[in-house]
C-alpha cells in the first residue's frame, strides 16, 4: 500500500493536472464557433401590473391605462354613456371623472389576466430558446461549471484513434456544442411564432451572437418584444349539420373559448379536442380534432379577434353521421405463434382461440366490453372497455379496432375487433435492502414474490410473498453485552385478486357502468418477529379489500373486513420492565385482536391544472361490530375486558383528513401547502389505541426542525432514555406545512419551508403530564422553518432539507417565542427521496 501511494497515485493524478492547460477550442471543426450559453434574455413591451390611479383621461376623453387595458380603449371608442361603455363596462363620465371602484376592479382583473397570459407565453418562449452548452451546471442554459473536462479531453484526444487514448476519448470526451447547431436565428423565428400563438401578434424575437475574448467562443443574447395582447371578441359556431349543431349548442357552456379571454392556440386546440370528444361520445366515431378549423379576423376591432369555429368542408363522408355498434369479434392467443383452431360464441360476441378451453372465460369478456349491439358508438364505452381489459393485467398485447360492417354508402354500423395475447402466466421478483434504524440496529432485508396471472381463467391473480430481515447491534449495550444474532423477522402473505367487485346479491353488469376500474383482494398474512433479549411475537392477519374508481381523478378503497391478531410467544424480564414504564407501549404490544373496517377516498386534480389539489379522507373503526355481537348476548357495548378466543380486542374509531394544494406564481416559482388533521378515539374495550394507529410528528415529511417522535404530546417532554420516543405519540394530530419552491437551474430546485404541528391526548395520562388536549393546550405547537435542495431527475427526486427550530411546545427554560436554548439543538438534517408532500 505504501508503494501504491508514492508512485501510482501521482501517475493517476497527472492527467488531471495537465488537463487545465488544454484548450477548449484547439481542435474545433473548421469555421465553427463554440457555444458557451445564453448571455441574456431581455423582454420589452410586456404587460404591467395595474396600479390604482394608473388610468388618466387624455385630451380626447379616451381612457389610457398604464396597465395596457386595451379592452377599455376599444369600448370607449365604441361610445361612452354616462353610466358606462356601450357594452356595460364602467368608464369615466366623458373623461372628466375619476374611475369608479367597479371600473378600477375591472381594469385590475384584466391586467392580472394579461400578466397570467404573458407568464404562460414567456415560459413557452424561453423553453424554445433554452439550449445547454458544454459542461452546463445542472442543465442550465447560461451557467457552466469552471472545469470543462469533457471539452479538454475532446481537444486533447480527438486526433488519437488507437490504444489507450482512443479509450480515454470515448470515455471522457464530450462533443463540442456549436453555435450552428444551436441555430439562434431559427430559434428566434420559432419563438416569434410561439408569441403569436399566445395572442401577442406584434411580438418579435431577435437573436444576437456575441463573440467572446476568444473569437472561437460565443454566447447568444435574445431581445424579445411582446407587444399588446389580443383577445377573443365574437365567437361563432357555423357549418355543423343539425344533429351536431344541437350537441354544440347544448354544451356551449363547456367551451374553452370565451369572449374576453386571451387568444391562445392552446385554447383553440383544447376546443378541437372537446368537440372531438363530444361528437365521438354521440356516435360520430370518425370525427377527429383535425376536422374542426377556425377563421380569425383581427381587422374589425384593434386588439380583438372575431373567431368562427366550423368543420372542414372537405372532411370525409363518414364523419357526417353517427355510427352504431354491430357484432364483436374476439381473438385470443396464449402466445404470438398460437394457431387459432377453435371458435365459440354467445349472442353478438364471437370468440376465436386455440386449445380445448377458452383462455379467458366468456363471462369476463362480457363484463369488460361496455358496448351493446345496436347502441350508438360512445367514446366512454370504448375507453371503459380498454380500461377493464387492461385492469385484468393478463395481456401482453391488446388491440381494439372498429370496422364498418360493409362498404356501402348507407352503412352506419361498426363491428368491434379485439385481438389479445396473454402475458406470461408467472411473474416473480427478488428485492434486497439494508436498513439503519435510530435504535442502532443495522442489517439486510430480502423479499421474494411469486404471482400467477389468470389463475382460474377469470383474470384472477394469485400472489405469494416471502420476506425477512436480520439485524444486529452496532454498539454493545450499557452492560457491555452483545449477541452475534440479535434480531430477525420472517413473514409471508398470500393474496387472491379478482379484477371485478365480488359483492353477493349484486348484478355485476348493472354495477359495471358505476365504475371504470374495480378489484377485490382477499389476503392472508403471517409475521414472526424475534427481538433478542426482549420478545418474540407472532402476527396473523386477514383482510378483504375493494378498490374502484369511476373517474380517473377520484379513487375509493374499502376494507369491510380486516382482522389482525398479535401474540407474544416469549418475553424477558427486561421487556416486562419496559412495559411497566411505558403504558402506551404495553397497550400496543399486548396480546390482542384488531378487527377493523376502513374506507379511504382520494381525489387529485386533473393533469395540467394550474393550482392542483390533492385530498385524502380516511375513516377506520375497530371492534365495534364485535362489541355489537357481545351486546346482542347481553353484555354492555362499552363493557371492558371482552375477549375473542381468550385475547382482548381493540376498540376505536379513527379519522384523518389530508389536503395538498400547489399555487403557481409563475413557471419557476410555486407555493406548496399541506394540512393534516387526525383523531383516534378508543373506548369500550380499549383505553389506548394500538401503537401503530397513534399519531406522531417530526421527521423528513413532517415538522422538519424536529426528528421523528421527539415532540408532544402537548407540552410533555420526555426525560430521555433509549425508549423515550415511544411515549411521544398522541390521539389527535394537527399539522400544517408550506413551501416556496423555486427552480434554480437545470434539474436543481430549492425550497424555503415553514412547518407547524403537534399531537395531543384525549385522556389524562399521569405518565405524560401536559399531554391532554384542552383549549389552552391547543396553542402549544412545534414550529420550524428551513431550506432545502431537490435534484429532480423526473423518475427520482433526491432531497436534502435543513430544518431550523423556531419554537418548541414544551418548557425549555427559555421564555419567548424562540425558546430553543442552543442553535445547534434547533437543527435537523434530512436526506430523503421524493417531495415531502
Amino acid at each position: 500500500m505504501h508503494i501504491l501511494s508514492r508512485h501510482t497515485l501521482p501517475l493517476l493524478l497527472a492527467p488531471l493536472l495537465l488537463l487545465p492547460s488544454c484548450s477548449e477550442t484547439k481542435h474545433l471543426a473548421e469555421g465553427e464557433t463554440l457555444y458557451t450559453g445564453i448571455e441574456d434574455i431581455s423582454w420589452d413591451g410586456a404587460p404591467k401590473r395595474y396600479k390604482r390611479g394608473g388610468a388618466e383621461p387624455d385630451s380626447a376623453g379616451v381612457i389610457t391605462s398604464i396597465a395596457g387595458a386595451i379592452d377599455a380603449v376599444g369600448n370607449v371608442l365604441d361610445g361612452i354613456t354616462a353610466g358606462g361603455t356601450s357594452d356595460g363596462t364602467p368608464a369615466t363620465n366623458g373623461g372628466s371623472q375619476p374611475l369608479t371602484p367597479e371600473a378600477e376592479d375591472s381594469l385590475r382583473r384584466q391586467a392580472d389576466a394579461d400578466l397570467e397570459a404573458f407568464a404562460t407565453a414567456r415560459e413557452e418562449v424561453e423553453a424554445v430558446l433554452a439550449y445547454a452548452p458544454n459542461n452546463a451546471l445542472f442543465g442550465s442554459s447560461s451557467v457552466r461549471t469552471p472545469l470543462p473536462f469533457g471539452l479538454w479531453s475532446y481537444n486533447a484526444l480527438v486526433n488519437h484513434r488507437h490504444g489507450l487514448r482512443k479509450w480515454m476519448f470515448k470515455t471522457f470526451a464530450a462533443n463540442p456544442v456549436y453555435v450552428s447547431s444551436v441555430a439562434p436565428e431559427t430559434r428566434a423565428r420559432v419563438a416569434t411564432n410561439t408569441l403569436r400563438n399566445y395572442g401577442f401578434f406584434s411580438g418579435r424575437v431577435k437573436a444576437t451572437v456575441l463573440p467572446q475574448k476568444n473569437p472561437r467562443k460565443a454566447r447568444v443574447a435574445y431581445d424579445i418584444y411582446a407587444g399588446p395582447l389580443h383577445r377573443l371578441d365574437g365567437i361563432t359556431y357555423r357549418g355543423f349539420i343539425d344533429s351536431a349543431d344541437s350537441l354544440v349548442r347544448a354544451t356551449r357552456h363547456k367551451s374553452t373559448l370565451r369572449t374576453g379571454d386571451a387568444f391562445s392556440v392552446v385554447n383553440l386546440s383544447d376546443e378541437q379536442t372537446r368537440l372531438e370528444a363530444l361528437f365521438r361520445e354521440n356516435g360520430y366515431y370518425y370525427y377527429t380534432a383535425a376536422h374542426t378549423t377556425f377563421l380569425a379576423d383581427t381587422l374589425q376591432r384593434p386588439g380583438r379577434v372575431q373567431l368562427v369555429v366550423m368543420p372542414k368542408t372537405d372532411r370525409p363522408a363518414n364523419t357526417r353521421h353517427p355510427w352504431y355498434i354491430g357484432r364483436v369479434y374476439v381473438t385470443m392467443r396464449r402466445s404470438v405463434n398460437d394457431i387459432l383452431d377453435r371458435q365459440s360464441g354467445r349472442g353478438y360476441i364471437r370468440y376465436t382461440y386455440s386449445g380445448e378451453k377458452i383462455p379467458l372465460r366468456q363471462g369476463m369478456w362480457r363484463r369488460a366490453i361496455a358496448h351493446e349491439r345496436g347502441e350508438l358508438f360512445r367514446l366512454s364505452d370504448s375507453r371503459a372497455t380498454l380500461q377493464q381489459l387492461g385492469a385484468m393485467g393478463v395481456f401482453s398485447q391488446m388491440d381494439v379496432s372498429y370496422v364498418p360492417q360493409d362498404t356501402t354508402a348507407t352503412c352506419d354500423s361498426l363491428d368491434v375487433y379485439i385481438s389479445a395475447t396473454l402475458d406470461k402466466p408467472y411473474d416473480s421478483s427478488f428485492e434486497m435492502n439494508a436498513t439503519l434504524k435510530s435504535n442502532q440496529q443495522v442489517g439486510p432485508g430480502m423479499t421474494y414474490s411469486l404471482a400467477k396471472r389468470n389463475a382460474f381463467r377469470g383474470g384472477e391473480k394469485v400472489a405469494w410473498k416471502l420476506f425477512g430481515s436480520y439485524e444486529w447491534q452496532l454498539h454493545t449495550s450499557g452492560s457491555g453485552k452483545s449477541s452475534l444474532f440479535n434480531s430477525y423477522e420472517l413473514g409471508t402473505e398470500l393474496s387472491l385478486e379478482f379484477p371485478r367487485p365480488i359483492i353477493p346479491f349484486f348484478n355485476q353488469r348493472r354495477l359495471r357502468r358505476s365504475y371504470t376500474q374495480a378489484t377485490t383482494t382477499f389476503a392472508l398474512s403471517g409475521d414472526w418477529k424475534n427481538r433478542a433479549n426482549f420478545f418474540q411475537m407472532v402476527t396473523i392477519g386477514a383482510d378483504v379489500t375493494y378498490k374502484w374508481s369511476r373517474y380517473s381523478n377520484a379513487r375509493h378503497e374499502l376494507k369491510p373486513l380486516s382482522l389482525e391478531f398479535d401474540k407474544l410467544i416469549h418475553k424477558t424480564t427486561a421487556f416486562d420492565s419496559i412495559m411497566t414504564a411505558n403504558p402506551a407501549l404495553y397497550m400496543s404490544m399486548r396480546d390482542q385482536f384488531i378487527p377493523s373496517l376502513s374506507y379511504t377516498f382520494t381525489y387529485a386534480s386533473a393533469a395540467g391544472h394550474r393550482n392542483p389539489v390533492w385530498l385524502q379522507v380516511h375513516l377506520k373503526e375497530a371492534g365495534n361490530v364485535l362489541s355489537g355481537f357481545y351486546a346482542a348476548t347481553g353484555q354492555g357495548f362499552n363493557q371492558r375486558d371482552k375477549d375473542l378466543l381468550g385475547s382482548p380486542f381493540a376498540q376505536f374509531v379513527k379519522a384523518t383528513v389530508e389536503g395538498h394544494q400547489t399555487f403557481r406564481i409563475h413557471s419557476g416559482l410555486h407555493i406548496a401547502t399541506r394540512l393534516f388533521a387526525g383523531v383516534v378515539y378508543s373506548y369500550g374495550n380499549s383505553t389506548t389505541a394500538p401503537y401503530s394507529e397513534q399519531f406522531y410528528v417530526g421527521g423528513a415529511n413532517s415538522v422538519r426542525a424536529f426528528t421523528v417522535r421527539t415532540v408532544g404530546p402537548g407540552t410533555f417532554r420526555s426525560q430521555g432514555g433509549r425508549y423515550a420516543y415511544i411515549d411521544q405519540t398522541g390521539d389527535v394530530k394537527l399539522e400544517a406545512n408550506a413551501e416556496l419552491r423555486a427552480h434554480l437551474m437545470g434539474s436543481l430546485h430549492g425550497a424555503i419551508f415553514l412547518d407547524a404541528g403537534n399531537v395531543w391526548l384525549l385522556r389524562h395520562d399521569a405518565m405524560r403530564p401536559g399531554g391532554r388536549l384542552t383549549a389552552d393546550n391547543l396553542k402549544n405547537v412545534a414550529v420550524g422553518t428551513g431550506f432545502g435542495l431537490r435534484y429532480d431527475m423526473d423518475f427520482l427526486v433526491l432531497r436534502f432539507d435543513v430544518g431550523i427550530g423556531l419554537h418548541a411546545p414544551y418548557d425549555t427554560g427559555k421564555s419567548g417565542f424562540y425558546n430553543l436554548r442552543k442553535f445547534n439543538d434547533a437543527l435537523a438534517l434530512h436526506f430523503a427521496i421524493g417531495y415531502p408532500f
